[in-house]
């Protein structure tokens, strides 16, 4: 059954209808908009809703970046970064939906991993997976996103939660002076006020006090261009701390989940600072786990291609 399927970031929102394939699902209809030009999700959707020339499908699944709170009505979703409430029942009566649903968008991504071919990734770690072990799911976008998949007689169960506001340790000496420096803005420094686009921003300036310089107003992609051609050092260092940073989230993503059965890296940045992975610790950041080290050696580790996989985990949870 055709099905409309969102995924509502803290920057873009993706709309399609998902229809059915062999395995899978073929995404009609697709369409990008920066979540700016509304005021709001019902704005952006009606935007879409009105472009389409066909039948509108009676059931959707939106997935939103935020913590999803069930109600007998449906469930509501408050977007921390962006300040939109979505509301499933008042979607409901407005477009005469017969079913609707809402998800948190990293818990759709995980619903995707087990559609994935081995063209919608990376291998970054090439260790055998498991078959019917627990898949992890986290990547640094307008926030940072996790969730875990676990897998029981057949059928997918997904483990949503709210980890890009967990608290950020640090690994090394350079992590704790650059906490240290963090932590006068922010008390406890949390994943994302480092793994995020802002985030980025954030550890740019750190890097500067640390090393003693003046830091510029950039943005996030600033930042980015600058380090990825190394036309300034501190931008340098800032991407390479970074990807430190995410190689040990990452890993304790994989220690939380048990994720023998692969940890798979989303987010919008990762694709674009990828080249640097190289250059940094973030394999031996992702290991680094003491005791346990040896499991560790033992996890797949891939980062997700620029796609749109969270509306194919969309579709899935409809049909889950």
């Amino acid at each position: 059954m055709t099905s409309i399927v969102a995924d509502i970031g803290g920057t873009n929102a993706r709309f399609a209808i998902a229809q059915p394939t062999d395995g899978g699902y073929e995404l009609q209809c697709l369409k990008v908009v920066d979540c700016q030009q509304f005021a709001g999700f019902d704005a952006a959707f009606h935007h879409w809703i009105e472009s389409l020339d066909r039948s509108v499908p009676e059931r959707a699944c939106i997935a939103a970046a935020g913590p999803v709170d069930r109600t007998e009505a449906g469930g509501r979703v408050y977007m921390t970064n962006l300040g939109w409430s979505i509301c499933a029942d008042s979607l409901r009566r407005e477009f005469g939906f017969a079913h609707l649903e809402l998800i948190n968008d990293f818990a759709a991504l995980a619903l995707s991993l087990p559609k994935l071919g081995s063209e919608d990734y990376t291998v970054l770690r090439d260790a055998p997976r498991i078959e019917g072990a627990q898949m992890a799911v986290l990547g640094p976008g307008t926030g940072l996103g996790v969730a875990g998949l676990a897998v029981e007689n057949g059928r997918y169960h997904v483990l949503a939660g709210e980890g890009g506001h967990a608290n950020l340790a640090p690994a090394t000496e350079r992590d704790l002076q650059l906490l240290q420096i963090l932590m006068r803005d922010r008390q406890p420094v949390f994943n994302e006020w480092v793994l995020s686009g802002n985030g980025l921003v954030n550890l740019y300036r750190a890097v500067c006090e640390l090393n003693g310089k003046r830091a510029e107003d950039l943005t996030p992609p600033d930042v980015g261009s600058r380090g990825l051609d190394g036309s300034d050092p501190m931008c340098r260092e800032a991407l390479i701390d970074f990807l430190n940073f995410l190689g040990s989230t990452a890993g304790d993503a994989a220690l939380y989940l048990g994720g023998r059965g692969g940890v798979f890296l989303g987010g919008g940045i990762l694709p674009r600072i990828a080249e640097l992975l190289p250059e940094s610790d973030f394999e031996q950041r992702f290991l680094d786990k003491g005791r346990v080290h040896g499991w560790m050696e033992t996890v797949p580790l891939y980062a997700l291609k620029a796609g749109f996989q969270a509306l194919i985990g969309a579709a899935v949870q409809l049909d889950n």
